[in-house]
């Protein structure tokens, strides 16, 4: 069985490296005793595989070690680690007074009797100098999975000791203060802001704890002071409490929740009600679209038999309109043909009135060759060609001359009454003549006055053209005299 417990402690106490890891949480004590008692002679019962008295030699100390393990043993020999096997309680009570500055015991206690315990930190006390310090450690029943469970993995331990009842034996045997250390929680419970689940309350407590215990504190003078007054791991307690403060908080939230719920629910009760509401509105208005529907049949099938009446109207007043159009077409052909008939009338004058202009025409030419023909015509040449010759350009002096001449035979025909009468016929055959012959004859009134009653001297026998070039002279006199005055 000596090969048993040490392969027993490698799988389920933890490597070598994670228990001397977690020894350092000793720190806050061992800085100082150091300090106080460099080189101070150390001595650990049940030394184990040697773990703390490696710790002890980087410190500075002198370490002794002891356990009945001869497997465990030779781990620290291996290690070159100052150990014997034996009794270590033996061992203890054999050293001297007042010579070591530190005993220690690692998971130890658990395996003793109550009166070995007593015995063992009585020697302590004896033996440790004046500020030196005893270290117990065990595994700590606060923890639920600890003390129903864990704890009894080691067929070698004898029963779990309260942290209570182990800092009153040291402090009955005679130790001046006395500190309980917890170890080994887990590192996320220890925010305290850190939630805290039941699962946590049953195995989140400090698995571990020791008791630190002190000889003479006085002569310390205070430098373990903060070691002792400091707070370690990680109570039930403390779970427990932490636990119901966010239960608590959960409650109350939850009762906030709930208030809200309830809010939420008389909200939802009278969203049912009006939703309620709002599906008898809705039967209603179907009722009510189902009503108005059949009506809507109702008056489709009337439309569909007015449309039909309108229908049948409408082919009869088509038929109407036709007959309509037909005698307004029959009264417009009667109207045409009216106008027809009112145009062929207008036709026939027409060509009635055609056939006389013809005849017109007719004489009219045949009275123009008769004047060709007539003295008259021949006489009044020579003025025409005078007029001609007075038209002509580059012939100033001729014209001059020509002139008087003109102005000469106008003043004696002006004299003579039938030549008078016989010039005004030709002339006014010849506009332009007259135009140009009216000046000549003003001026040969200018030079021998001619009263006016001469010059309305009735001609008969004259043509009615010949009357109408008399009347128009007569009118150009008036005018000229007009003037004159």
């Amino acid at each position: 069985m000596d090969s048993f417990y040490r392969a027993f402690e490698d799988r389920y106490r933890g490597s070598r490296k994670l228990i001397k890891n977690r020894l350092t949480s000793y720190s806050p004590f061992l800085q100082p005793l150091a300090a106080k008692y460099p080189g101070g002679k150390t001595f650990d019962l049940g030394c184990g595989r040697g773990e703390w008295l490696e710790l002890m030699v980087e410190a500075g100390f002198e370490p002794m070690g002891m356990d009945l393990d001869a497997d465990m043993l030779e781990a620290c020999r291996e290690r070159g680690l100052p150990v014997e096997q034996g009794d270590a309680i033996a061992y203890l009570a054999a050293l001297e007074s007042d010579s070591h500055a530190l005993i220690s015991a690692f998971h130890v206690v658990e395996h003793v009797s109550f009166e070995q315990l007593g015995e063992i930190v009585g020697e302590a006390l004896r033996v440790l100098k004046p500020g030196g310090l005893l270290i117990l450690e065990t595994p700590n029943p606060e923890n639920i999975s600890v003390a129903t469970t864990n704890f009894y993995m080691d067929p070698s331990h004898q029963k779990p000791i309260p942290p209570l009842l182990l800092s009153f034996v040291a402090e009955h045997t005679g130790f001046d203060r006395v500190k309980v250390v917890r170890l080994q929680e887990s590192p996320a419970l220890r925010d305290a802001a850190a939630p805290v689940q039941l699962l946590d309350i049953i195995r989140g407590a400090s698995p571990d704890y020791a008791i630190v215990a002190q000889k003479h504190a006085e002569s310390t003078e205070g430098v373990f002071d903060e070691a002792f007054d400091a707070e370690y791991g990680l109570t039930i307690d403390t779970l427990i409490q932490r636990y119901e403060t966010r239960l608590t908080s959960d409650i109350s939230q939850i009762g906030g929740r709930a208030q809200q719920l309830g809010v939420r629910l008389q909200v939802v009760e009278g969203q049912l009600r009006l939703a309620e509401g709002r599906l008898q509105l809705a039967e209603d208005r179907s009722r009510f679209a189902e009503e108005q529907r059949l009506l809507a049949e109702q008056l489709l099938r009337e439309v569909e038999a007015r449309t039909q009446h309108a229908e049948e109207l409408a082919q009869l007043a088509s038929s109407r309109v036709v007959d309509a159009q037909l005698l307004h077409v029959e009264d417009r052909c009667r109207q045409l043909e009216a106008q027809l008939a009112l145009a062929e009338s207008k036709l026939r004058d027409a060509e009635a009135r055609a056939q006389h202009e013809h005849g017109v025409a007719q004489q009219t030419y045949a009275h123009l060759q008769a004047v060709y023909r007539s003295s008259s015509w021949r006489l009044t040449a020579p003025l025409r060609w005078v007029s001609l010759g007075l038209r002509g350009k580059g012939l100033a002096p001729a014209k001059q001359a020509v002139k008087q001449q003109v102005k000469r035979a106008v003043r004696y025909a002006y004299r003579q009454p039938v030549l008078r009468r016989l010039t005004v016929a030709v002339v006014n055959r010849v506009p332009g003549l007259k135009a140009r012959l009216v000046p000549y004859v003003a001026a040969a009134a200018a030079s021998q006055p001619v009263g006016a009653a001469s010059m309305h001297i009735r001609v008969d026998n004259l043509s009615a053209h010949a009357n109408r070039i008399h009347a128009s002279l007569v009118a150009e006199f008036d005018r000229l005299q007009q003037e004159k005055n």
